[in-house]
């Protein structure tokens, strides 16, 4: 992966225990309940014919909408650690866009949620749209993250 153009981190504290934040931080057919700009997605088949399940390697597709536009971001899942990160690049490995890390560590009043961003390669959209769409993408990239975060924290607690 390449070197970094920007960086975001965001935390939140959640009273759940670390096994029940993992799992949802995984469930990726699930972050259009959380994002602000997630409405959905799929996993893509393997060589195999298999839908992934989010192993390394697997690839799913967000669906995404914003601003009355829609699209789809394929992503490649890069790191699975069970109940501590999970990490998948946009673009896959191949394009390299950005990555987005989740870390769960536990706490004494439950599980500390850290998701991170690294934007890695700009996308054409952004190339061809200049310091606007760049500042518009991380705004709302940031906006994304605090959501996704809080979603998850609601869904946690609500399932202990």
């Amino acid at each position: 992966m390449g070197a970094p153009i920007h960086t975001h981190q965001d935390s939140i504290e959640i009273s759940a225990p670390p096994e029940v934040v993992y799992d949802l931080v995984t469930a990726m057919e699930r972050y259009g309940e959380w994002s602000s700009e997630n409405t959905g997605g799929y996993w893509r088949k393997g060589a195999d014919g298999v839908p992934g399940t989010g192993k390394v390697g697997d690839m799913f597709v967000g669906v995404n909408q914003r601003a009355g536009r829609e699209w789809k971001a394929p992503v490649e899942i890069v790191e699975r650690e069970p109940g501590r990160s999970f990490a998948f690049v946009t673009g896959g490995l191949e394009y390299d866009i950005a990555l987005w890390k989740y870390d769960v560590a536990s706490t004494p009043a439950g599980t500390r949620l850290t998701e991170s961003y690294e934007l890695h390669n700009l996308s054409p959209q952004l190339v061809e749209g200049g310091d606007a769409a760049f500042e518009d993408r991380m705004d709302a990239m940031r906006t994304s993250i605090r959501a996704t975060l809080e979603g998850m924290k609601a869904s946690a607690e609500q399932a202990r």
